[in-house]
């Protein structure tokens, strides 16, 4: 997918990957009441951090367009979308990262990019599809998804990450 939006993150972009079942909704989630209850949540915290972009990670992009991945996002995020990733089966990763799909997946978005340095995380539910303590990874509870827990991890990492920007230094201790 490879859009032209009217959202363009600030020069030192910072990515979020989103998974949408066990993140935005609870897996499984038998009750479409349910789905995408946790959107304005995920919302509400992205507002503080305009240099976020965000690409699809969800397992949805295999079987829906575009449109129909955007449909159910609210709009503060929809306009936030860059693309999403590239199906495991599309391209060759390293032996190390087979057992890892969906971490490789976010990896070979970056690299086809040219963002490999940039800074990112990845809300998903399932951590066997992430390299073992993946700093990169911030796990939600596929019973809930995006909860207050998650909420605050998020925004504290996004918060770091933009002191380090800021100050042009490598790390911060937080």
């Amino acid at each position: 997918m490879g859009r032209n939006t009217a959202y363009a993150p600030r020069e030192n972009h910072l990515i979020l990957f989103l998974d949408y079942d066990g993140v935005l909704h609870p897996d499984p989630c038998p009750d479409p009441a349910r789905l995408f209850e946790n959107a304005e949540r995920l919302a509400r915290v992205l507002e503080e951090f305009p240099e976020v972009g965000i690409v699809l990670s969800t397992s949805w992009r295999n079987v829906r367009s575009e449109t129909e991945l955007l449909e159910p996002l609210p709009e503060i995020l929809r306009h936030r979308v860059l693309g999403v990733t590239p199906n495991f089966s599309e391209f060759s990763a390293a032996a190390a990262r087979i057992p890892y799909q969906r971490h490789a997946e976010c990896e070979q978005w970056l690299q086809m990019h040219e963002m490999a340095s940039s800074p990112w995380w990845a809300l998903d539910d399932r951590p066997s599809w992430f390299a073992p303590y993946c700093e990169n990874l911030i796990e939600c509870d596929a019973n809930c998804g995006f909860d207050d827990r998650v909420s605050a991890c998020l925004s504290s990492a996004l918060a770091v990450a933009r002191k380090r920007y800021a100050s042009g230094v490598d790390f911060v201790l937080a």
